[in-house]
């Protein structure tokens, strides 16, 4: 793992869930700056590929965070072409360093890792082979509130769309027999307040819309019209 000896400036890859915000406040609490966020889009730009959020939202979070905010629309097929040519802006801007918050698939870090080499960019993991658990506590603990927008509904109950990440749904989803950091992809979150926020988000729940078509399967709450 890389080890850095002095403070740097990074991009954040920016899903805007739990994980990259958790990656995004362990590096700003090691006293390195973050100046932006990384987030990949469709191909129409309007929604990001991770967790189906509109941009609009995910520029939200940004100017919370006080932070740029870089967006690159892709196809499927032409993924890694494009994610190339963000690293590229990135570093063209002066910035070495993206920061993401993989936890333990190794496929995809080492595939991040080649996409970093051939564009010189260092990519950096400060979740990875942490406790699943322990994540979420310290993401809980430290502030920041998150809720399920997602899920796969073969492996996660319908009526965990809509909750709060805290540690009763923790409790739940253990009972349940579920990782709580959905590290398998079980569910996704979105973030919407805590301690790098300058103001929180708000999600109007109450009119999100249930899309049963998204990619891969997922169920997930559009705020597409709400935001």
């Amino acid at each position: 793992m890389h080890t850095l000896t002095q403070p740097v400036d990074f991009y954040c890859s920016w899903s805007g869930g739990k994980d990259a915000c958790l990656a995004l406040y362990i590096m700003v609490q090691q006293g390195h700056t973050p100046q932006g966020l990384l987030t990949m889009m469709n191909e129409t730009g309007t929604l990001s590929r991770a967790h189906h959020l509109p941009k609009s939202f995910i520029e939200q979070q940004a100017h919370a965070l006080g932070l740029h905010c870089v967006t690159q629309a892709t196809t499927k097929s032409a993924y890694q072409t494009h994610y190339q040519s963000a690293l590229q802006d990135c570093k063209q801007q002066g910035i070495d360093y993206l920061v993401l918050g993989d936890i333990d698939l190794q496929a995809h870090r080492d595939w991040q890792m080649q996409q970093g080499q051939e564009t010189a960019i260092t990519v950096l993991f400060p979740l990875w082979l942490q406790n699943h658990k322990g994540l979420v506590e310290q993401f809980i603990e430290a502030g920041f509130k998150a809720t399920i927008i997602a899920i796969l509904p073969d492996k996660v109950p319908s009526d965990f769309l809509g909750k709060s990440l805290n540690l009763e749904t923790m409790t739940q989803l253990e009972s349940l027999g579920i990782d709580v950091c959905a590290e398998g992809g079980e569910f996704h979150t979105v973030v919407t307040d805590g301690p790098l926020f300058s103001q929180p988000i708000e999600l109007d729940l109450c009119n999100a819309k249930l899309c049963t078509t998204g990619d891969y399967g997922y169920h997930y709450l559009d705020f597409s019209k709400d935001v």
